[in-house]
């Protein structure tokens, strides 16, 4: 009688399985497409002021939601009520060393492609940030420097300043998770790390729309 409830039992829950399974809204891997003809360019300069040495190595990305309603997406999921489907896209970008302290690159607000991904209409996108990461030689021990430009703060008409820990210049990470310095708006840095301003380094962006094409 136990191995028959034990055999009904796992039948049950494989049963189970299979209609969540069957039931699910999620696309995992969704295969969104770069726009093959983007228009509306942007050049960001960025430009470090106190830190203690030069910055030898810059990447940046920019990442892009869809959005502003997300209609276009599968449902939540029937059981969980999450949204397991990605519904952004980041794009890695060339970055131009002006200097040792002094970097450029561009991107596009419509690098991808707007189109009916899933059959529910058409998916359109927003940037929500682009992120320049500067480091000062490349080794992998080294922390790096995060400056981040947010997609709400668009269309980013006065140049951004931020501000790191000059001593977080060079200096080896402590902890796995400790791998970046990011680098905050004043009132923040000032919030969390005291009011003595000659103890950061600044690292101001600027982003100006550059017109049409390539």
């Amino acid at each position: 009688m136990k191995t028959r409830n034990l055999l009904g039992g796992v039948i049950v829950a494989a049963a189970m399985a299979l209609g969540l399974i069957a039931c699910s809204n999620a696309v995992k891997d969704p295969k969104y497409e770069r726009n093959p003809n983007p228009r509306q360019k942007y050049v960001v300069t960025a430009k470090v002021d106190g830190a203690p040495g030069p910055f030898r190595v810059a990447t940046a990305s920019v990442q892009y939601k869809i959005g502003p309603t997300q209609q276009c997406m599968p449902p939540a999921e029937p059981i969980s009520g999450t949204f397991p489907t990605p519904d952004r896209a980041s794009v890695s970008l060339q970055v131009r060393k002006l200097s040792e302290s002094e970097f450029q690159f561009d991107f596009y607000l419509d690098a991808m492609a707007a189109k009916d991904y899933f059959g529910r209409g058409v998916c359109n996108w927003r940037v929500e940030g682009v992120n320049l990461t500067l480091r000062p030689t490349g080794v992998p021990e080294e922390r790096k420097f995060s400056a981040y430009m947010s997609g709400t703060d668009f269309p980013w008409i006065d140049p951004l300043v931020l501000y790191a820990r000059r001593e977080a210049y060079g200096a080896p990470r402590e902890r796995a998770y400790d791998i970046a310095e990011d680098a905050l708006k004043k009132e923040w840095a000032v919030t969390r790390y005291g009011s003595d301003v000659t103890k950061f380094l600044t690292i101001t962006m600027e982003a100006r729309e550059s017109g049409s094409g390539h």
